[in-house]
């Protein structure tokens, strides 16, 4: 579905409007069956989608979150959302930002594109600590060659300078692959989780890379089914939304208005452009609180009425932050 077809749907009749005194309709449950996975379909035997390969932080944050469920690793994003969809997964985990990076635009797309069939479960976050693996024994100076991802290449530049000069950077789809291609030759190394040394055969040369440098990547935990939490354990509680705006101007000033005004808290805000229709967007926002609190419900009410459209994701417990592994 194209996002010029999703903004249509949105705007049309046959797009399910948000019915703010019905949120009841949706799945209300405790977070704490969040936390047992009580309601997620079989996890014990049904596995859990994540972005691969193995090795990948997603992988590392899925077994951290899962640890008796198996894990399907997924090539793509898209592929996460389609085990999920077709139910081969129980559910599946994406990342939606990093803060090194921004933000995850393809897992945004895939949001307002399955709105009303894909639903916020949960949100992680995992502190994100690079190793450089490498042939065991390696000498930095003999290092001709370091793979990583594109965002760790970025946010190690310095680094990088300073401690491998002269190195040839090359960017891999994921620090998993990067960990495989370096595992190839004796002059190569990767920067990548340190789990996926013992994956590919290789030594960590050096963990942290940057013990100063403070990286988080926020995750989603996606399935068919919704949810509106209204505990969690770490106390936090956030509400995904996807909004289509009229094309006037000065709307999406006056979209925030109710939130403003109500005193909810605006977590993140995303517009995605929609291809053959200029200045035409669709926006994807998550506000602090359960769709069931008094406040919440009031600000959305207000909102969904200066908004061509207006779907609820989810409201769900963020737990609290996983801190990195160490060696």
């Amino acid at each position: 579905m194209t996002k010029k077809s999703t903004y249509a749907r949105f705007t049309s009749h046959d797009f399910a409007p948000l019915q703010i005194p019905s949120a009841r309709k949706l799945l209300l449950t405790s977070a704490t069956s969040i936390i047992n996975a009580s309601d997620m379909p079989s996890l014990a035997s049904a596995p859990v989608a994540y972005l691969g390969p193995e090795g990948t932080f997603s992988n590392l944050v899925a077994a951290r979150r899962f640890p008796k469920s198996p894990g399907l690793a997924c090539a793509t994003i898209t592929e996460v959302i389609h085990a999920i969809r077709s139910g081969v997964a129980a559910c599946g985990i994406v990342p939606i930002e990093n803060s090194s990076g921004g933000t995850i635009t393809e897992t945004v797309d895939l949001l307002i594109e399955q709105a009303g069939g894909l639903f916020v479960r949960e949100g992680l976050t995992l502190d994100v600590r690079l190793a450089l693996l490498g042939r065991s024994g390696t000498d930095f100076k003999k290092i001709r060659s370091l793979y990583s991802h594109v965002m760790p290449l970025r946010h190690h530049r310095e680094w990088i300078r300073e401690n491998l000069p002269g190195v040839k950077m090359i960017e891999s789809s994921s620090t998993a692959e990067a960990a495989r291609k370096a595992s190839l030759s004796p002059t190569s190394a990767a920067l990548a989780a340190p789990g996926a040394a013992a994956l590919y055969g290789l030594s960590i040369l050096k963990f942290p890379v940057r013990p100063e440098a403070l990286n988080v990547t926020n995750f989603l935990v996606l399935g068919t089914h919704p949810l509106i939490a209204k505990t969690s354990t770490s106390g936090l509680i956030r509400t995904a939304i996807v909004a289509a705006l009229p094309q006037t101007s000065g709307s999406l000033h006056g979209f925030l208005g109710p939130f403003a005004r109500a005193g909810v808290n605006l977590c993140r805000i995303v517009s995605r452009p929609v291809p053959g229709a200029p200045e035409t967007y669709v926006f994807y926002l998550e506000i602090e609180g359960s769709a069931e609190e008094a406040t919440v419900k009031k600000a959305l009410a207000g909102a969904k009425r200066l908004a061509a459209s207006l779907q609820i994701l989810g409201s769900y417990p963020v737990r609290a932050r996983y801190r990195a592994l160490n060696r």
